[in-house]
């Protein structure tokens, strides 16, 4: 099932070690991340909702694939996290969706891009690298 899950993604941000982030159609992102673990170059690990790691033999510095939708998150509350180079992440709060969506909107008017992840997450990459990302909160359901 797996592997189905993968097939299906068109389009993945893919961060690098030194914090630059790109958005790569899909095909040529698997086929990149195959071609260096088939050769030896790199290990891969796959962790949850389609997102692998793969880490160079030579650099312990991972990339990081994560899946890419292009419907906006519903969700009520994110976790908001600032980053000054697109690795070191700082988490500054519990935001509502409408704040979290009014910082995206101000950043991408400076020149960001909004990014969707199928993870729930929503990133804007300004200058090639994450600059601010809201991860989803779950809530605790009311009885």
């Amino acid at each position: 099932m797996g592997e189905k899950l993968m097939s299906a993604v068109d389009l993945y941000l893919v961060t690098y070690g030194n914090g630059h982030t790109v958005v790569m159609d899909g095909a040529d992102a698997r086929e990149r991340a195959e071609f260096s673990v088939s050769r030896g170059l790199s290990t891969r690990e796959d962790r949850e909702g389609g997102v692998f790691v793969v880490t160079p033999v030579d650099d312990p510095r991972p990339i990081m694939y994560e899946p890419v939708t292009l419907e906006a998150p519903k969700v009520l509350k994110f976790r908001e996290r600032l980053t000054l180079n697109g690795t070191d992440w700082e988490a500054t709060g519990t935001v509502s969706s409408s704040q979290a969506a009014r910082m995206c909107a101000r950043t991408v008017n400076r020149g960001g891009r909004l990014v969707y992840l199928a993870s729930g997450a929503m990133t804007v990459i300004q200058e090639r690298r994450q600059y601010l990302r809201y991860e989803p909160v779950q809530e605790a359901r009311r009885r």
